[in-house]
C-alpha cells in the first residue's frame, strides 16, 4: 500500500532526470567552450568577465539542451530504428513527446529572458541559432552538404557570442578556422555513422542524407577541410593584426594543432571513433593531453610577449 505514494511523488524527479539526459549535458563543455574562446585568445581574465562568460555558457547550454528535447521529438520515428538512439528517454517512450516539448519551450523562454536582461546585445545571436536549428531539425538536414554547414554555423555564432560578450574584436581568420574546423568534424561524423550503417547496425533511414553520401566523396571532402583548416589556423597565427594584439610568436602552437587534427583522423580511421567528438575529448589521453599543452603554450607565449 505504501509503494504506490511513494512511486507518485517520484514520478516529477524521474521525469526531469530523463529531460536532463535528452539535453545532452555531456556534449555542452565541449561544443559550447568555443563561447570561451575569445577571452582565452584575448586572455580577458577578469572575475567580472569570467562570471559574465561562464554565465552565457550556462544559458546557452540550456538552450542547446531545450533543441535537443525539440530535435528527438522531430526525429522520434527515425530514431526508433536506430541502434543506440531507440534507447534515448524520447524515442523509448519513457519521456512523452508533449512532455519533452513543455520542458524545451519554457528553457527556451527561459533562456532568452535572462539573456535580455544580463546582455541585451547578444540576444540576436541566440536567436539565430534557435531558427537556424528548427529549420535544420524541420527541413535542412535532409540536404546533403548543407547539413554539416549548418552545423559549422552554429559553432560560428559560438565564437561570434563570447566576442560580442566582452566586446572583443575577432579575427576573421579564427571565424573561419572555427567554420572549417566545424565542417571537418561533421563530415568525419557523417563518415562513421554511414560505415557503421553499412555493417548493418542501423537503419539509412535514420539520416537520409547519409543514403547521398559515400565514403570516398566523404574521404576527399574530409582530406580537403583537413588542408584548409591547418591553412586557416596558420593565417591566424601570422596575421598582422594578432601579432600585434597578442604575439608574434603564436606559430610556436601550429605544432598541437597539427598533432591533434592527425590524432583526430587516426582515432577515426584506425580506432572506428569520431561519430561522437566529445567521446574522443574524455577518453583518448593524448588528445587530451595535447590540448592542455596547446592552451598552456597559447597563454605562456602570449604573457612572455
Amino acid at each position: 500500500m505504501s509503494a504506490k505514494p511513494f512511486l507518485r511523488n517520484d514520478e516529477p524527479m524521474t521525469t526531469i532526470k530523463l529531460v536532463f539526459q535528452s539535453m545532452r549535458p555531456r556534449q555542452w563543455l565541449v561544443k559550447n567552450s568555443f563561447i570561451l574562446a575569445p577571452m582565452v585568445f584575448a586572455l580577458a581574465f577578469s572575475i567580472q568577465n569570467l562570471a559574465l562568460v561562464f554565465a552565457v555558457l550556462i544559458l546557452f547550454s540550456l538552450l542547446c539542451g531545450a533543441i535537443y528535447l525539440l530535435n528527438d521529438c522531430f526525429d522520434k520515428p527515425k530514431d526508433i530504428r536506430h541502434p543506440v538512439k531507440k534507447n534515448r528517454p524520447v524515442a523509448s517512450g519513457r519521456l512523452k513527446v508533449p512532455t519533452a516539448v513543455t520542458y524545451a519551450v519554457f528553457l527556451i523562454v527561459l533562456v532568452h529572458g535572462v539573456v535580455a536582461l544580463i546582455r541585451p546585445g547578444i540576444l540576436w545571436f541566440f536567436l539565430l541559432y534557435l531558427f537556424l536549428n528548427l529549420v535544420y531539425s524541420a527541413r535542412l538536414k535532409d540536404i546533403l552538404i548543407l547539413d554539416v554547414i549548418i552545423i559549422a554555423i552554429g559553432f560560428v555564432i559560438r565564437v561570434l557570442i563570447g566576442g560580442a560578450v566582452l566586446n572583443i574584436e575577432l579575427s576573421p581568420w579564427i571565424l573561419v578556422a572555427t567554420f572549417l574546423l566545424s565542417i571537418f568534424l561533421g563530415l568525419i561524423k557523417r563518415r562513421q555513422e554511414l560505415i557503421r550503417m553499412g555493417l548493418g547496425e542501423g537503419d539509412l533511414d535514420t539520416r537520409s542524407t547519409l543514403k547521398h553520401y559515400t565514403v570516398s566523396l566523404l574521404d576527399q571532402l574530409i582530406a580537403i577541410t583537413t588542408a584548409s583548416t591547418l591553412i586557416a589556423y596558420i593565417m591566424y597565427v601570422l596575421d598582422d593584426q594578432v601579432r600585434h594584439r597578442l604575439s608574434e610568436n603564436l606559430f610556436y602552437t601550429l605544432p598541437f594543432v597539427v598533432f591533434g587534427i592527425f590524432r583526430y583522423l587516426y582515432l577515426t580511421y584506425s580506432g572506428k571513433k569520431g561519430e561522437s567528438p566529445e567521446e574522443i575529448v574524455f577518453s583518448d589521453y593524448p588528445f587530451t593531453i595535447n590540448i592542455l599543452l596547446w592552451g598552456i603554450v597559447f597563454v605562456l607565449i602570449i604573457y612572455h610577449s
